[in-house]
């Protein structure tokens, strides 16, 4: 076996290399994983820590990608991971298998490159026969597996420490994925995870214009779309679990116009993407528009009707109406990414963006990355929402304006610095509508368990901007890493409503600072205090105490945002269970994420950072 390790010491223990580099290897090749040695003593240890991560948090990092999702016959497939101790000190054992998605069926490697039988599980560096072997955790960033040297748009560049690319087979569709587990030292206990999810197709169809029927879009074909798709009314689009949508240039935008549907319903082994047409590493924001779904649900606009920003005002742009039961469709396990196309100067296109959208709709785990805008954008409709994930968007998290009414329960907003922007809310920010009138119905969203993390810079805004007259009810929230303070509540309408009523904050923690200096050129840091302290009474600033611990960009690319068992946000004196109005479920605990229950890490979404 080439290209694994040296012989190295630490302390007075030896530490064994698991094979010599062959003459002439890469360095990073050569020492990219330690044996490590393990005495009676020293195993009991190792177990122990492994079995202490809900307490401590201090869990590997782990992200496992592919250079692309979807891939024809003859293109390579390459693997590539990301591993961090994070602070995990016990040495682990070390998986890595193929499974096809349809079947379960899991295909184990080896070091050497082998892939073994199905049924047949080893380690990487151990055996079927002898046991697992125990590693200490690497530190590698966008490490190839397999890969070629080659340069081109579809390689990584890298030759593979395992071996070459992969070529496509022909004639044989399917959903796959890789997984790279970190387990403890015996091979029992899960300790990281990262799966990266990839298809076999055998077509690439070109799609622009206007739907001239319904269609049916499957999982063995990649679809590429070319400017401003629309889906008319009284069309539906279909599209099965795994399929893969490339966005084939910056002004690629699906809109789902009002009285069509989209029927995206997919499942969290085979969830649906919508991304960026480049490969992995070389992706960014604004590589495509993304998806824009326009119903006849009212909003607030005079006369019933108003025009997505920055396009023309013309039928196929148009969204609210009368009907609040109105269904656009499903959206359901859809990932969003790499998008946000700049219409115009400063507007640009949503991760998630719902006009007037009914609560006929079903919007249920829908992740926006690496997006140029908000994450998830209602203007006005009644539509519900749960389990959305916004990572590394430019702007707001949650953003409610023209008279949203629906609700949203469960849904994670992650900042990364690098995306961040100067007006940006990690939370939300919401408007009853541009000039805070009185325009009925009001902006009134139920909002529950939302947790909202940022990675410290020094751009970002607010946790959360309340405004223009807003109403709303908002629970069950955690706040953290704001740059400036968790909540401003602005101006004097949405102030009246704070103080009748019409809008509340409370049962949520807020953690961060509230001091005047903490609202820039602002004269309403008392006005929020009180609204947040006094007003509602059950608000705490305190740390939240999340497995993600002060997030940083490396921990995003595996975001634990459950609470440790000492977290306030387990305390039930402390907990709004929501009305029981069909969709919110009842809980008992703020924020997004539950203990034993963490759906934004089993594995339907991704977080690359690029």
């Amino acid at each position: 076996m080439r290209r694994i390790l040296m012989i190295a010491a630490i302390g007075l223990l030896s530490v064994q290399a698991l094979a010599l580099p062959q003459e002439g290897a890469n360095p990073r090749e050569r020492e990219w994983v330690r044996r490590a040695p393990l005495s009676a003593n020293l195993l009991e240890k190792a177990l122990a820590e492994a079995n202490s991560l809900e307490a401590t948090g201090h869990r590997p990092i782990v992200l496992t990608e592919t250079n692309y999702y979807a891939l024809l016959p003859g293109e390579p497939l390459e693997l590539r991971v990301t591993v961090d101790p994070n602070g995990f000190g016990a040495p682990v054992t070390m998986y890595l298998y193929r499974e096809n998605r349809t079947t379960g069926e899991r295909r184990y490697y080896q070091a050497s490159g082998t892939e073994l039988a199905a049924g047949v599980q080893s380690d990487l560096f151990g055996s079927a026969e002898g046991g697992p072997v125990p590693v200490f955790v690497p530190k590698l960033s966008d490490f190839v597996l397999f890969g070629s040297a080659a340069g081109g748009q579809l390689n990584f560049g890298s030759a593979g420490t395992l071996g070459p690319a992969i070529t496509v087979p022909s004639g044989q569709p399917g959903l796959h994925q890789f997984v790279f587990e970190l387990r403890d030292v015996v091979g029992k206990r899960i300790v990281s995870r990262s799966n990266a999810m990839y298809s076999y197709v055998t077509a690439s169809e070109s799609v622009t214009g206007t739907l001239s029927g319904s269609k049916h879009w499957t999982a063995d074909t990649r679809y590429v779309l070319h400017d401003y798709v629309g889906v008319p009314s009284g069309i539906t689009l279909t599209i099965d679990p795994g399929t893969v949508i490339y966005g084939g240039d910056g002004r690629a935008t699906l809109f789902i116009q009002r009285g069509a549907k989209i029927i995206a319903d997919g499942t969290a082994r085979r969830p649906i993407t919508f991304t960026s047409a480049q490969r992995t590493g070389l992706r960014a924001q604004k590589d495509w528009g993304s998806l824009v779904l326009l119903g006849k649900a009212p909003i607030n606009v005079a006369g019933g009707q108003a025009f997505l920003e920055g396009l023309p005002s013309s039928p196929e742009y148009a969204f609210g109406g009368t009907d609040p039961a109105d269904s656009s469709g499903i959206v359901r396990y859809v990932r969003l990414e790499f998008g946000g196309f700049e219409i115009a100067t400063a507007q640009e296109i949503n991760g998630l963006t719902l006009g007037g959208v009914g609560n006929g709709t079903i919007i249920d785990h829908v992740e926006v990355l690496h997006n140029k805008d908000d994450a998830f954008e209602f203007f006005g409709g009644t539509v519900n929402a749960s389990h959305l994930l916004g990572v590394a968007f430019a702007d707001d998290g949650l953003d409610f304006d023209f008279g949203f009414s629906g609700s949203v329960q469960f849904a994670a907003m992650i900042k990364r610095a690098e995306n961040d922007e100067s007006d940006s809310n990690i939370y939300t920010e919401s408007d009853n509508n541009a000039t805070g009138g009185s325009e009925t119905p009001l902006t009134n969203p139920q909002v529950y368990n939302v947790t909202s993390v940022r990675v410290p810079s020094n751009t970002g805004n607010y946790g959360g901007v309340i405004r223009r007259n807003s109403a709303g009810k908002h629970y069950n929230a955690v706040v953290r890493g704001s740059k400036n303070a968790p909540m401003n509540v602005r101006d004097a309408s949405t102030n009246n409503n704070a103080n009748s009523g019409a809008l509340v904050l409370d049962y949520s923690i807020l953690f961060g600072d509230f001091s005047d200096a903490a609202f820039p050129s602002r004269t309403d840091g008392e006005q929020s205090r009180t609204f947040v302290f006094t007003t509602n009474k059950h608000n705490r600033n305190t740390d939240p105490k999340l497995a993600i611990g002060t997030p940083s960009l490396l921990k995003t690319l595996m975001p634990d945002l459950t609470p440790l068992s000492d977290s306030p946000a387990l305390d039930a004196d402390f907990v709004a269970v929501p009305p029981d109005n069909g969709f919110l479920k009842a809980v008992d605990y703020q924020g997004a994420v539950a203990p034993g229950n963490n759906w934004i890490l089993s594995g339907w979404a991704t977080f690359s950072d690029n």
